[in-house]
This record gives C-alpha cells, sequence and structure tokens, in this order.
C-alpha cells in the first residue's frame, strides 16, 4: 500500500466478532503529519471510513465493498506530543451482507498510576456483495481555466494540508451551494489510489478526496471551520486510475450543522462513488 494509506492490525476472533489493534503514531504512519489541525496530527475522518472498508473485507474476504451507511463520526484522534494511539477496530458480521464496525483507541495516562485513557472514534455498517460495472452516465467536465485547488487547502487556517492529500487540482463554484471539482491520486502518482490490487477495503485517498470537496464547500459556504459529523450513506461502485471528477451540493443547513450530497466520476463518464448526508459542524 502507499505510505498515504492506513492500515488494519493483527486480527483476533472471539465470538463471531472480530478485533484489530495496531500502535499509530507519526513515524509508523508519517501522512498524519500532513494532516494537522490547531497544531496537532490528527487521524482524518474518510481514513477511519477507509478502515471500516478495510476490517469488513477482512471479515467477509470473498465478497467486495458496496458501500457504508450510518457513520457517525464521535471524536477526534489527535497526535499530541507525537504521542502513539492504539488503534482498536471491531467488526462484527450482523447480516450475511453488513458489517458492524467500529473505531476506539487507548493511550498511556500522562502520570503513573493512572487507568489507560480511552475514546471512540467512529461506527458504521459496511455492506458487502458483488459489485456490478456501472455504465458511463455522466458528462465529463472542461475544468482548463477553472481555479487551483490549492486555495481550498489553505482553508480553513487552522488546518495545514500536506503532500500525502494534496489531491485536489481544479474546482469551479457554479452556485453559492455547489462545488465541482477534479482530483487525482496524491502526487499524481502513475500508481493510481490503489497500487496493490490485492490490498482490502477502499482507498482512504480516494475517499478523503472526493469528500474533501464537501468539506471544502462547507467552508466557504459560512468562511467557518467545520468538522466531519456524519455520513448517512455511500455507494462504492469503482476505483480508478486516474483523475475523478466530483460535484458536492448542499442539502441542508441549521444551527451551524451543514449536510451534502457527493457525487463521483471518472473520466469515461462512470460513476465511483456517491454519498449522502455527508454533515459537518461548525466549530464554535
Amino acid at each position: 500500500m502507499m505510505g498515504e494509506e492506513p492500515r488494519l492490525g493483527g486480527g483476533v476472533v472471539s465470538d463471531g466478532s472480530w478485533r484489530f489493534d495496531r500502535m499509530v503514531d507519526v513515524q509508523s504512519d508519517p501522512y498524519l503529519l500532513d494532516h494537522v489541525v490547531e497544531g496537532q496530527p490528527v487521524f482524518p475522518a474518510a481514513y477511519l471510513v477507509g478502515l471500516m472498508t478495510q476490517s469488513a473485507h477482512r471479515v467477509l474476504p470473498r465478497c467486495q465493498v458496496l458501500g457504508v451507511r450510518n457513520v457517525r463520526f464521535v471524536q477526534a484522534a489527535r497526535f499530541k506530543d507525537r504521542q502513539a494511539l492504539q488503534f482498536s477496530v471491531t467488526a462484527e458480521c450482523v447480516e450475511p451482507d453488513r458489517i458492524a464496525v467500529g473505531i476506539s483507541s487507548s493511550m498511556d495516562p500522562p502520570r503513573a498510576g493512572f487507568p489507560r485513557i480511552h475514546r471512540t472514534h467512529a461506527s458504521g455498517d459496511v455492506r458487502m456483495g458483488e459489485r456490478v460495472e456501472q455504465p458511463a452516465r455522466f458528462q465529463r467536465l472542461d475544468f482548463s481555466g477553472a481555479s487551483d485547488y490549492a486555495e481550498l487547502y489553505r482553508l480553513p487556517r487552522e488546518i495545514q494540508h500536506g503532500p500525502a492529500f494534496l489531491a485536489g487540482l481544479r474546482y469551479r463554484r457554479p452556485a453559492p451551494d455547489q462545488l465541482l471539482a477534479v482530483v487525482a491520486p496524491p502526487g499524481r502518482s502513475e500508481l493510481g489510489w490503489q497500487p496493490d490490487p490485492d490490498a482490502p477495503g477502499w482507498p482512504a485517498t480516494l475517499l478523503n478526496a472526493i469528500l474533501h470537496v464537501a468539506f471544502s464547500l462547507g467552508v466557504l459556504a459560512r468562511e467557518r471551520t467545520v468538522l466531519p459529523l456524519e455520513l448517512a450513506s455511500g455507494e462504492l461502485h469503482a476505483i480508478p486510475r486516474g483523475e475523478v471528477q466530483v460535484f458536492a451540493r448542499r442539502t441542508a443547513a441549521e444551527e451551524g450543522k451543514q449536510t451534502f450530497h457527493v457525487a463521483s466520476w471518472d473520466t469515461q463518464g462512470r460513476p465511483v462513488a456517491l454519498f449522502r448526508g455527508f454533515a459537518v459542524q461548525e466549530v464554535p
């Protein structure tokens, strides 16, 4: 896998439930240094979704990941003073085609004699099955002369992105509640979004690049810092090798919460992913 991709730890099975544990820090996962929020490396929300799909694929290796539902982003995983976190991903097959996944972490206490600190980061369901190839149904858009996506990476100022996340190329904002963008594998890697064809789940870099378009629209709409809150559903159709075009539309806004619909397709117009109910919350 690429150095920008998270990975599961060793798995154990108990009473039908899987658990994957691994120590994570900025040395083992250097991409964290490219996602800094208010001066601290933070595990990206889209990467949590990537870990969910990885664990589901490990539970049902003969199936493919078709989508996610009812994802909740509970608490950010911050790496203060480069301290390591023990990531735990639990996965249980609750229906023949549905895996319930939870992600948490623990860390050493600040002083000896105190219990370890535990935090819950995310939960959700992963749908599994056999993927059906989708026909082309989107129009390829012309982004020549569009604005440089680097402007969006500088928003908000509290978040700094490095090379591992610089996937966006160009963008247009046809309406206040809409954002169009074209994204490519970080660094324009010739290996594509998933250089290892046997890697489980969905590439976290691809999920991050697509959802970042909606995140950026949330920032532009209110000129405030926002944090991911939930994702009602996501359909995962294909993993392209090259550029992906993304359309994000704000569908609701109330009391600091914004919700988006996000569609993406490849250069041939074939669907890549469709997300509904991606919600972010403005930081006070």
